[in-house]
């Protein structure tokens, strides 16, 4: 089982952090988010994995080599330009010849990649997105109006809470979906699933109903999420949990 994991960001929003580190790189407790997603992926059966690296590219191919001393196979594609989340797949994933794991490093999820995996299988579709239904407080007040009789006021809403369904930044991708780029393309996979529905193909959501969360918006909220996660006020399933407090529990 193959996967590609995008860890080449720059990480600008977390600096000074990523000045010495690259975001992926960054720690959970004690250990990298990079490191959670691989052991993750592990469990699940994925034993082929490649990281697309740049910015600092030399601190995570020193500390994961090619992946032997973990039982996985770890394989690297380094962008030589940045080419978008669709294009670095395009490069990492170049002999693929069958169903494929895309995800974004700087975000957790407590997916079920079987159950994935199974659903693209049986939409027959050549792309995946993962889904996840997202609170929101708004903290102003919302006024829906009336445009066509002089902005009336139709409805008052003091500070309400929405709720959004997101791009978690994990797919699954049919090998011919990289028919759709040429080399080297700059592509994000937003762009690439819309290019993809408009000539026919079928694409398709997996609503993810555990748990996801984005580590890497900017440091407050890296930092915020980290206590969190260790004071387990943020719940994921049992597995993913363990990976992520193991070592502080030993």
């Amino acid at each position: 089982m193959k996967a590609v994991i995008l860890a080449g960001g720059l990480g600008a929003r977390m600096k000074p952090f990523t000045d010495a580190l690259p975001k992926p790189m960054l720690p959970i407790g004690t250990k990298p988010i990079l490191e959670i997603h691989i052991e993750y992926l592990k469990h699940f059966g994925f034993d082929d994995i490649v990281l697309a690296i740049n910015y600092l590219k030399g601190n995570i191919i020193h500390y994961f080599g090619d992946g032997r001393n973990g039982g996985i196979k770890i394989r690297y594609s380094e962008e030589t330009t940045l080419l978008g989340t669709a294009g670095a797949v395009k490069k990492a994933a170049q002999g693929f010849n069958e169903s494929f794991v895309v995800m974004v490093a700087d975000g957790i999820a407590d997916i079920n990649y079987h159950e994935l995996m199974a659903f693209h299988k049986k939409s027959n579709a050549v792309g995946t997105m993962v889904v996840f239904e997202k609170k929101l407080k708004m903290p102003y007040g919302l006024v829906s109006l009336d445009t066509d009789k002089d902005n009336a006021i139709l409805d008052l809403r003091e500070k309400p809470e929405v709720t959004l369904t997101v791009n978690t930044g994990i797919t699954v991708l049919e090998p011919r979906s990289l028919d759709y780029m040429a080399n080297d393309e700059y592509v994000p996979m937003p762009d690439l699933f819309l290019k993809m529905k408009a000539n026919g193909e079928k694409v398709v959501a997996y609503r993810h109903s555990g748990n996801w969360i984005d580590i890497g918006q900017d440091i407050e909220q890296y930092i915020e999420t980290n206590r969190k996660i260790l004071n387990k006020e943020i719940q994921f399933s049992p597995v993913l949990e363990n990976i992520l407090l193991q070592e502080i529990r030993s």
